[in-house]
């Protein structure tokens, strides 16, 4: 085993989504207004989720009628989406160096489904998505889960790559350090008082030497 670990996160960092993010909002927002769960309603679906699924008024078949209308907007997208521009290729170079894995939200299968069908599995050695672990990112739950899986790979060396505000909270609250990639999809991270180790808007040999630079 290497000494060092990236957990990537997978929409919008190692392939592009084409998940229908607001439509999953609206539609997720449609069922909390219904069974009067407007106090969640001012989140990101991740967020109102852990947040709910935690909280006095969760409620098993309102959560499960959520997550399958959740699971059928991330299906629709996953279907079309395509890997990242350069994406294999720095897998292929980092995991000469470390050990890669991958976070998502997104469930185990549609992340195994995908991960096979684009050729990236290849190149991981481990994956876990939300049927895998207690709470989603912005939860630290998945980060420290992966992590365990490397138990002879200190924190200090490992870092977490990722386009949204959600996997930087997780690293934070984790204790590992947070690479930003935004090529598809932007973040305002000043707007969340957010300071990523590196800000990467493309996969090529420089993006990846600056990663391992972080660990010289």
């Amino acid at each position: 085993m290497k000494d060092k670990l990236i957990i990537f996160d997978m929409d919008n960092t190692i392939l592009q989504s084409r998940i229908d993010f607001p439509l999953m909002t609206r539609e997720v927002t449609k069922i909390m207004l219904a069974h009067g769960l407007d106090k969640y309603c001012h989140h990101s679906v991740a967020t109102r989720m852990v947040e709910f699924t935690n909280s006095a008024d969760y409620d098993e078949k309102v959560a499960e009628e959520i997550w399958q209308k959740v699971a059928e907007v991330e299906a629709e997208g996953l279907d079309q989406a395509v890997l990242e521009p350069g994406a294999i290729e720095a897998l292929d170079y980092l995991g000469q160096y470390a050990e890669l894995a991958v976070l998502s939200n997104n469930t185990d299968s549609a992340i195994g489904d995908n991960l096979n069908r684009l050729g990236i599995s290849p190149y991981l050695t481990f994956v876990a998505g939300r049927n895998s672990v207690p709470n989603l990112k912005p939860s630290p739950d998945g980060m420290l889960f992966v992590k365990s899986q490397y138990p002879t790979i200190t924190l200090a060396n490992t870092l977490t790559i990722g386009d949204a505000m959600i996997d930087a909270q997780a690293a934070e609250a984790a204790g590992i350090g947070f690479v930003a990639y935004n090529r598809s999809r932007m973040e305002n991270w000043a707007e969340w008082n957010i300071v990523p180790l590196l800000q990467l808007t493309q996969w090529d040999k420089e993006a990846c030497d600056l990663i391992r630079e972080l660990w010289q």
